[in-house]
């Protein structure tokens, strides 16, 4: 039973506590906060609290640097720039998921698509699988085809890619889970951070990442670096993937997975989503007439390799300026981890509602 008053009387030389009840304490009415303690000193494990606000705020957050929202252990999750069959409605998005350990008693962690961004400095191709590759199908079968984003080292080449919040555990375990040349790297990928192509979501996080790290002034607000899937290896059967769009005016020449292979298809990526049937038959039957290409020819089943073709970096002065990929002092590279409450209040500071299923609510 909570008292709201308590008074000590003295009566006739006995002391009485008299408790008024029928209302709530303000501490029982207040809202409970999951935090989690980090001892500073000692041997003592981090331990999960569940508080008042003002105690966890006054008596922790504010007193313990190391102390945050949310319980301890569990996931903590790093911002990834995926292109091609990971993106949203392709078979591998799940491959974005942390679902491995499920079955060891660890909760799944599902992927948050945060938005698109136009990433410069890479050029795209779409992976012509050929009849020795693993993952071959034979006639009949519908063949797989990825992207490939190799670095060019040219401005103007410029790709869409979708950008997720990902278990930092699965960000290796994406991969080891690829048969292709991939790698994942933190200062490539070049988010044009104005361009139209990156969604406001996505601009806000940028922004906000930006105002919040101590950066070289003046600080760059054009561009920023995200942790990027990237091909280590140009293939011969990489076929360039078609622009989206002419030309722009400053030179970009604009790809983006979905709507490239589609045009590579003779297809819409609209056709995917109605007529998955006719979409995928016609993206095999171009899969299996650039396989009977004559040797040479890129995505034939007879090309050969040449390290040679590898992208050659334009002329400085020329009408494709080139690009700098190690990053420089003052631009930031969006290469933080977050726990889910923490990532929630980060972008709450930049104006957005972005719910993290693992944060206490």
């Amino acid at each position: 039973m909570d008292c709201y008053q308590r008074f000590v009387l003295l009566v006739g030389g006995m002391i009485s506590v008299l408790c008024f009840v029928g209302l709530p304490s303000v501490a029982s009415a207040q809202q409970k906060v999951t935090i989690c303690h980090i001892p500073t000193h000692g041997n003592m494990s981090p331990t999960t609290l569940k508080l008042p606000a003002h105690v966890a705020q006054q008596q922790h957050l504010d007193v313990h640097p190391n102390d945050y929202t949310g319980e301890c252990g569990g996931t903590k999750f790093a911002i990834v720039a995926v292109s091609g069959t990971l993106e949203e409605g392709f078979p591998l998005r799940p491959n974005l998921d942390f679902l491995t350990e499920v079955n060891e008693g660890n909760p799944p962690v599902l992927a948050i698509f945060l938005g698109k961004a136009l990433v410069r400095g890479v050029k795209a191709f779409l992976d012509v699988k050929d009849s020795m590759s693993r993952e071959f199908r034979p006639e009949g079968m519908l063949n797989p085809i990825n992207p490939a984003l190799v670095a060019s080292g040219n401005h103007n080449d410029a790709n869409i890619s979708s950008i997720y919040l990902v278990d930092r555990r699965q960000a290796m375990r994406a991969l080891l889970n690829e048969p292709r040349y991939l790698s994942m790297v933190p200062d490539l990928a070049k988010v044009d951070i104005n361009a139209p192509e990156t969604d406001p979501t996505v601009r806000a996080l940028i922004l906000q990442a930006i105002a919040e790290t101590p950066l070289a002034e003046p600080k760059n607000y054009t561009t920023a670096t995200f942790l990027q899937v990237i091909s280590t290896w140009k293939s011969c059967h990489f076929v360039e993937s078609p622009l989206i769009k002419p030309v722009k005016a400053d030179g970009t020449r604009v790809t983006d997975f979905p709507n490239s292979l589609a045009l590579w298809a003779g297809t819409t990526d609209a056709q995917r989503i109605v007529d998955p049937a006719g979409y995928n038959a016609a993206v095999e039957a171009k899969i299996r007439a650039t396989l009977d290409l004559p040797p040479g020819s890129p995505g034939s089943n007879n090309c050969v390799d040449n390290p040679s073709t590898f992208p050659i970096p334009p002329a400085p002065g020329g009408a494709d300026p080139l690009i700098r990929y190690a990053v420089d002092k003052h631009t930031k590279r969006m290469n933080d981890v977050y726990r889910p409450c923490e990532f929630e209040e980060f972008a709450a500071r930049a104006g957005l509602s972005i719910l993290v299923p693992q944060c206490p609510k």
